[in-house]
């Protein structure tokens, strides 16, 4: 199996476990009644979560550069853990939830591009190395 086509599995690995987590808190821990107007609100918040995923996979499959997606994706999982940690498990303050809000703000302007600059020599060098071997 060569590198890029691992690196584009894994960001699709984390692209669909970044998609359940959001799910998840959507589906299962929003607090109050359902109506069209929660239902609408949940419904944008999980399609406005799962964009920075999104992008990784197109960067991944579309512009076939899997070295920096792979790692902006893993960053982009990361950074969702902490905010479903810190928003559902360990809130610290009553302004917790405003987190699900910006994450994806953030994933796609600072996480995943971090990611991506750390992740882009490794995979290179790792596919460089199979390559000579």
């Amino acid at each position: 199996m060569g590198t890029p086509l691992f690196a584009t599995g894994i960001t699709a690995a984390s692209s669909v476990l970044g998609g359940l987590l959001h799910l998840y808190a959507v589906t299962f821990k929003s607090e109050g009644g359902f109506n069209a107007e929660a239902a609408a609100f949940l419904t944008v918040l999980f399609l406005w979560s799962l964009a920075p995923y999104a992008t990784w996979l197109s960067v991944a499959l579309i512009k076939k550069q899997p070295a920096p997606a792979v790692g902006a994706c893993l960053a982009t999982l990361a950074a969702d853990l902490y905010w479903h940690y810190s928003v559902f498990i360990a809130p610290q303050a009553s302004t917790a939830a405003l987190g699900l809000l910006v994450a994806p703000f953030w994933n796609l302007v600072l996480f995943g591009p971090l990611g991506a600059a750390v992740s882009w020599p490794v995979v290179s060098f790792i596919s460089r190395r199979r390559g000579a071997a």
